[in-house]
């Protein structure tokens, strides 16, 4: 303790702390006196010369003693459908690929979104996805129909497979979460056939469910956006393949 107040005296060049007088005790080298307690003289501290002192030591010891702890970022993904509520079916033989997902802008960030109101979005800073919310969905939806349809031949698309029979485009325009916990998903998709009927087909959906408040908790989010991501597949299941989807659906 005395190196410290050492330390102190020498930077604002302060005079020495004077030890309580008594009759008899130790000798105190400083003021020639003695001190059987040995103590510092608190009244000394109000000395006009020791004025910066009392502060100073004050801030030294709030800042050692208010550190405040940084908050470790999270990171999520969507997870696909679970496999408990599927029933085993055999594999078919649909081979389907799915394109590169559009998204709004808004929704690549790193950062997880929440909606405030109709025209306001907040960004959680320490919550964000694992990977870029467009390619995680159109892996989800993959692995969602994969087992929706009972195929093990449905993949995203990319440069080396363009065999698939089947292909899926998909346009999102709304998918997020409220303060409140309720999500929304809003989109448009296309299936091509290239079968030798080269048909397709298109459609709209929007999809709303309710879930629990993310105010500090960025785990509710994933969890709605999941939901919506798997009713979004099990919609476009019904719609690849009719007569194959909903026989293996049933």
């Amino acid at each position: 303790m005395k190196s410290f107040f050492d330390f102190l005296s020498s930077i604002f060049h302060l005079p020495p702390l004077h030890r309580t007088p008594s009759a008899s005790g130790l000798r105190c080298n400083s003021c020639n006196r003695y001190n059987p307690c040995n103590s510092f003289n608190v009244f000394n501290l109000f000395n006009p010369g020791r004025a910066l002192f009392v502060p100073v030591t004050c801030l030294l010891l709030t800042g050692c003693l208010f550190k405040t702890g940084t908050v470790a970022t999270r990171h999520f993904i969507l997870s696909p459908v679970c496999t408990n509520e599927l029933a085993q079916a055999p594999p078919e033989h649909l081979s389907v690929s799915i394109g590169l997902v559009k998204m709004p802008s808004y929704l690549l960030r790193n950062s997880m979104a929440v909606r405030n109101g109709a025209n306001e979005i907040e960004y959680l800073e320490t919550a964000q996805w694992g990977e870029r919310l467009d390619q995680c969905f159109q892996r989800a939806v993959a692995a969602n129909l994969s087992r929706l349809l009972s195929s093990d031949d449905i993949h995203v698309a990319d440069w080396g497979r363009d065999h698939a029979e089947t292909h899926v485009f998909i346009n999102v325009q709304q998918f997020d979460v409220d303060n409140h916990g309720h999500g929304t998903l809003i989109a448009q998709w296309q299936i091509a056939e290239f079968d030798g009927n080269k048909s397709s087909r298109s459609g709209h959906i929007r999809l709303a469910r309710a879930g629990v408040s993310p105010q500090g908790n960025p785990a509710a989010i994933a969890r709605t956006m999941s939901d919506l991501t798997a009713q979004f597949s099990h919609e476009l299941a019904q719609s690849i393949r009719p007569v194959k989807a909903r026989a293996s659906l049933r």
